[in-house]
């Protein structure tokens, strides 16, 4: 079994598994709920998630958004306000900043609808490919590949599928050329929620995995626990 088709059986068992993991386990899940309301709602909830736990960035954004739940309410929302409201996130005063002006870029420019092509959100600031992909697949339906640290970590140092795998985008155009289109967009749903519940950063539960007899670093940590 070559590496893309043992990639491609991986994704199959996580889509499995998916369903098995609580929301308390992998809190991605509570953002799917906030990301799949609206547009405008998927694309403020992403860009306030970067270096956030998603608990946090669900409630803080749920608290934004229920001040101003339209383009036009943020966009005239005073700035202070949204940073009063941002505060428990990383970088919030960055953050506050580029959502209001999002949303001023969306009245203005947009008539009131988030554009729905990857070309128009990475021209908002604090947007990147990781953003706009998940807007576009968690908005629109549209086929995209969001490729995130769990994402990455997992098939470059986990699974040591694409190890040579400098930047996110080795692993999008990999994953792209791999998947079906009608996958690419669930591969970040379902590796993201196993990667909180199992496959974690720091203490993975290798023993519960049920990819723990094929994954290179649950062999490894295997053969270490037994001495070999």
């Amino acid at each position: 079994m070559d590496r893309r088709e043992r990639f491609v059986r991986f994704v199959r068992v996580l889509e499995e598994l998916y369903p098995k993991i609580p929301k308390d386990k992998a809190p991605v899940k509570l953002m799917k709920e906030v990301k799949s309301t609206s547009p405008f709602h998927a694309l403020i909830t992403t860009m306030l998630s970067p270096r956030v736990r998603d608990e946090i960035t669900h409630r803080v954004a749920g608290e934004l958004l229920r001040r101003a739940p339209t383009p036009e309410a943020l966009c005239e929302m005073p700035l202070r306000e949204v940073e009063e409201i941002l505060k428990p996130l990383g970088f919030y005063r960055q953050k506050a900043k580029n959502v209001k002006e999002a949303a001023c870029r969306i009245v203005k420019e947009y008539g009131g609808r988030v554009p729905d092509n990857l070309e128009e959100l990475l021209r908002f600031r604090g947007v990147g490919r990781k953003v706009a992909n998940i807007v576009l697949y968690n908005a629109f339906g549209k086929p995209a590949v969001a490729v995130d640290t769990h994402v990455f970590r997992i098939i470059k140092e986990r699974w040591k599928v694409l190890p040579e795998a400098k930047r996110p985008e080795d692993v999008e155009r990999f994953v792209m050329e791999v998947l079906p289109k009608d996958m690419w967009g669930k591969v970040n749903v379902y590796m993201v929620a196993f990667g909180q519940a199992v496959c974690k950063p720091k203490n993975p539960s290798c023993e519960v995995c049920p990819l723990r007899d094929e994954c290179p670093y649950a062999k490894r940590i295997a053969r270490r626990s037994h001495g070999v």
